[in-house]
């Protein structure tokens, strides 16, 4: 059984920790704030301003529980540091790549025209279906990307829906503030100092007419062991499987080396592989990770999956579902944990609680207190998703590459590869 720590809302006040992430921030403020006053633009089609006039009250004086950015987040949101950008309309709703394309369009006349630049833009579109990949919210956000653009993504038919949109808009406000710079919380993780994760990721696009493969690029995520985020490295796009292997060496490699720059002080990195590397895969990057470390005294190689083959049963629980933190030994070195349990029930109550199978790839003198410490990192991991203050408990080195995969498919990777974005959370 694994303890959930607490989070921490200070990097000088020890006594800044709460066990709930809102009333934590409520009660001590966020973790880092943000520099400046932040300039916003709202993005909507025409006939939609009133949307876009609840959105901005909301976000500013508050709803329900949360009691606004000012208040809650410290960030200043007053009528001079917001500016409208509409204009147009959507020729058809349900095509994703052209509404795209027309929110790019509006935003760049306007900057054009007003010679402006805002720090995010924030864009009210229509809703589209979950299973459509081609979906306006990944559509937009690759458009803007391509252009070096932040933005936040907010659906019409949520702010217009008073009882969603009432639990919805600190989530909004949450999103606002980490893509602007701002760290919400950190995990208290006391014994955690020197410790890097870096997410290995691929994003594959396929012809839509064909659904052969056009690209492939790998990238890499790294955060600290207390969940905050620190970078992402790309590779460049490329088309064969070899070109694909020597672009993620380069890619890992310049990792490391930014590191070790960047982290004087660092002792341990684990690699945390997804679903979808094979096993050639990992061994280049175990091969590469123990050549350019050479300084750090640790370094471990785990996979982190989703799993749906196992399930656990706790019969000391009345709905047999198991506690947050039960960790089961399936074999020498492959675990079963459940991030989310019986305890919390609310986050998963449409779902099945979220578990995670960890394999540890261990060196012949690995121990068993390495392999506890590798499972606490991703217990911790879990509850670092800055995405939502009830979101799901899957590990973000995992779910941070899953999300820039998304929208990698259909991005020029130009603008994260020359670090103008690189450091900055904008796949959320």
């Amino acid at each position: 059984m694994l303890k959930k720590t607490g989070f921490r809302f200070s990097a000088e006040n020890s006594a800044a920790i709460s066990d709930d992430r809102l009333r934590g921030i409520i009660k001590f403020g966020p973790y880092k704030r943000i520099n400046g006053v932040p300039r916003i633009a709202f993005v909507f089609p025409d006939g939609y301003r009133d949307a876009a006039n609840d959105l901005y009250l909301a976000l500013r004086n508050g709803l329900g529980l949360f009691k606004g950015l000012p208040s809650v987040f410290k960030v200043p949101l007053e009528k001079t540091q917001v500016v409208p950008i509409t204009g147009f309309r959507l020729r058809n709703r349900f095509d994703h790549h052209d509404s795209a394309l027309r929110y790019r369009d509006a935003i760049q006349n306007w900057i054009s025209r007003e010679g402006e630049l805002p720090d995010i833009f924030v864009n009210l579109h229509p809703k589209s279906m979950a299973w459509n990949e081609d979906s306006e919210y990944s559509a937009t956000k690759a458009v803007l990307l391509q252009e070096g653009l932040l933005s936040q993504n907010v659906t019409l038919e949520l702010i217009q829906n008073s009882n969603q949109f009432e639990w919805a808009v600190a989530n909004i406000a949450l999103g606002l503030f980490v893509k602007l710079g701002g760290i919400p919380w950190a995990i208290d993780r006391p014994d955690g100092q020197g410790e890097i994760i870096i997410g290995m990721g691929r994003s594959e696009s396929y012809d839509p007419q064909t659904r052969e493969r056009e690209r492939v690029i790998a990238f890499t995520t790294c955060v600290q062991s207390d969940g905050i985020y620190q970078f992402g490295s790309f590779g460049q796009p490329c088309n064969d499987p070899k070109g694909f292997m020597l672009e993620l060496e380069s890619t890992l490699r310049l990792t490391l080396k930014r590191i070790c720059s960047r982290q004087a002080a660092t002792t341990a990195v684990t690699l945390h592989f997804p679903k979808d590397f094979s096993y050639d895969e990992r061994q280049l990057c175990t091969k590469v990770a123990a050549d350019a470390a050479q300084n750090i005294s640790r370094i471990e190689f785990v996979k982190v999956t989703q799993e749906d083959r196992f399930f656990a049963i706790d019969d000391e629980t009345p709905d047999q579902v198991p506690r947050r933190g039960t960790c089961i030994q399936l074999s020498k070195s492959d675990y079963l944990l459940y991030t989310e349990g019986s305890e919390e029930r609310q986050p998963w109550v449409n779902r099945p609680p979220s578990a995670v199978r960890i394999r540890h790839y261990r060196e012949k003198t690995e121990t068993e207190l390495g392999t506890r410490d590798v499972i606490g990192q991703v217990f911790d991991l879990s509850l670092s998703n800055w995405r939502a203050f009830n979101a799901a408990g899957y590990p973000v080195s995992i779910l941070y590459s899953h999300l820039i995969s998304q929208i990698l498919q259909r991005a020029d990777v130009s603008k994260l590869r020359n670090g103008d974005l690189s450091d900055r959370m904008w796949f959320l």
